[in-house]
């Protein structure tokens, strides 16, 4: 066994502490996300789509043009729907009780649709009875004069409505009453500068209840308009007198000792089977 003493450690022959911390192990790399296969097809489709490869320019450009049509037409389906339903709730507004000024604006304002048309007959209705045929007992000249016109004005508006409605067979009847009651309330009324001369025809009106039965056979109303139509034709000349004689009253006629003809009114409150007209 050695006894040689160990011989000391000197600062050249120590051991080195090591300078820098240890590095710690690297982390696994994160997985890559899967991609979403619905987003991969579409990009892909659209890609392909714009380039002409899924399809055609030809046949792109007509689907891009009827997407952008069908899309335009919601559009303005929804926005006339807003409008009508605008223009209906104005038109019940006047109906029934507005004046004769505020139709024909409505109707003015509204031009070439189903409200204006109906706008329009109401118009010609109140001319007829309330601004017409309910004022000939005044003894105001001038305020009878503007009832005959009013009436001479219904009359003609109901007969162009008619032919409006041609393809509509009630609101076609309902005009043509209201021509042939005007025609009728005119019956032995004297033309303006023309005394021989009068402003409705028996003929006429005769002719406008035939075209009435026409538009809507086999009801009431036809019956009632056919034997009216008889009646007027039958002695047309006792008809007009009977009706001058009246006209030429200079007060109000008491219903009890007015003189009767087939046309005094002709056509009552209404006829069965149809909706009462002017």
């Amino acid at each position: 066994m050695s006894t040689e003493p160990t011989p000391p450690t000197t600062a050249a022959t120590a051991p080195t502490a090591p300078t820098t911390a240890p590095t710690a192990p690297a982390a696994p790399p994160e997985p890559k996300a899967e991609p979403n296969a619905l987003a991969t097809a579409l990009s892909t489709g659209w890609e392909q789509f714009t380039k002409g490869e899924l399809i055609s320019y030809r046949a792109m450009a007509v689907t891009l043009v009827v997407a952008a049509v069908v899309g335009t037409t919601i559009y303005i389906t929804r926005s006339n729907f807003k409008v009508e339903s605008g223009r209906w709730t104005e038109f019940d507004g006047l109906s029934g009780s507005a004046s004769v000024s505020s139709l024909e604006e409505f109707a003015k304002k509204n031009p070439d649709t189903v409200q204006a048309r109906l706008a329009e007959v109401e118009t010609a209705r109140a001319l007829l009875g309330p601004e017409g045929i309910e004022r000939f007992s005044l003894t105001d000249p001038a305020r009878r004069k503007e009832a005959i016109d009013n009436v001479e004005k219904a009359r003609d508006s109901f007969l162009k409505l008619a032919d409006a409605y041609k393809d509509d067979p009630i609101m076609k009847a309902v005009c043509l009453r209201g021509a042939a009651k005007g025609e009728a309330a005119l019956v032995g009324m004297p033309k303006d500068g023309a005394p021989d001369q009068y402003r409705g025809d028996p003929a006429k009106a005769a002719e406008y209840l035939d075209k009435l039965a026409e538009a809507v056979p086999d009801t009431e109303w036809s019956k009632d308009a056919k034997k009216l139509a008889e009646s007027l034709r039958s002695n047309p000349r006792q008809v007009i007198d009977l009706q001058d004689r009246a006209y030429a009253m200079p007060k109000p006629i008491d219903p009890g000792l007015a003189p009767k003809s087939p046309i005094d009114n002709p056509f009552g409150a209404g006829l069965p089977g149809l909706p009462g007209g002017p």
